[in-house]
Order: C-alpha cells, then structure tokens, then sequence
C-alpha cells in the first residue's frame, strides 16, 4: 500500500485575539485511527505538528484502546512555556488513509489533543509538505 495522503486543513472554533470574536482557525489534521493489541479507536482528527517531538495522545483514548497508561515508560514532556507533563510511552499501530504501521506514542493525563510528531509519524515519510494558502497538508511516500 503506498504510504502518501492528502488531507484539507480541519477547521475549529478559535478567538481572534484583537477583537476576541470567535472564528474558523483551520489546522492540518488528518483523520487516523489508532489501535493496540487489535483494538482499534474510532477515527479521529490528529495534529499533525512539525513542533512536536514524538507523538503525543491522550491518557484516555489509549485506555479506551486497552492500554495499562502507566505500565509503559515514564517520560517528562515539556511544551510551550517550558510546561512540564508526565507522559507513558506504548507501542501502537497508526491507520491512515489505507495505509498502517507500528509505532510509539506517549500517552498522557494532561493531554487533550491528538499531535502527530517527527519522531513516530513524520519518519514513516520521504516528505510531508504544508501548503497553508491552499490549506492541505499532503505526504510523499
């Protein structure tokens, strides 16, 4: 199966922070699913986020996957403004677009959203381009 996608920009509710009216902020997502053990999640928009690191998931979705949070390593997550989260890293299988692999995610308490990062997604691609005029964001092989 070839290993490439094209996804629009997902749009979601954001605050224009001049005026504070509440607007359409268009991000790149991508629809994944997310399985382990052979339990997979529904489908779900991920971020996917050249600023992240590795991929990082919310303690609660790999609970509704059957994953024991805790059991998988313990690592330190630092985000923006140097905020630190405890996070547990699980091997998991990533289905996008007809196409799947083994990877690793952590997982967190403290995380909300679904980020895609360099190390565990980004890898499994020659390329992936942002084209933020036309709002998509596309994979090479």
């Amino acid at each position: 199966m070839p290993n490439w996608f094209k996804f629009t920009y997902h749009p979601y509710p954001g605050k224009d922070l001049k005026t504070g009216e509440i607007v359409e902020v268009f991000r790149p997502t991508v629809p994944i699913v997310v399985s382990s053990k052979g339990i997979p999640s529904w489908e779900i928009q991920a971020l996917v986020d050249s600023g992240s690191d590795r991929n990082l998931f919310p303690a609660k979705l790999g609970e509704l996957i059957g994953i024991d949070i805790k059991s998988g390593d313990k690592r330190p997550i630092q985000g923006i403004g140097n905020s630190n989260i405890d996070a547990y890293t699980h091997k998991i299988k990533i289905h996008i677009a007809g196409y799947s692999f083994e990877t690793e995610a952590d997982f967190s308490y403290e995380q909300q959203s679904l980020l895609l990062g360099r190390d565990g997604f980004f890898n499994f691609f020659k390329k992936i381009e942002f084209k933020e005029k036309e709002k998509y964001v596309e994979s090479i092989g």
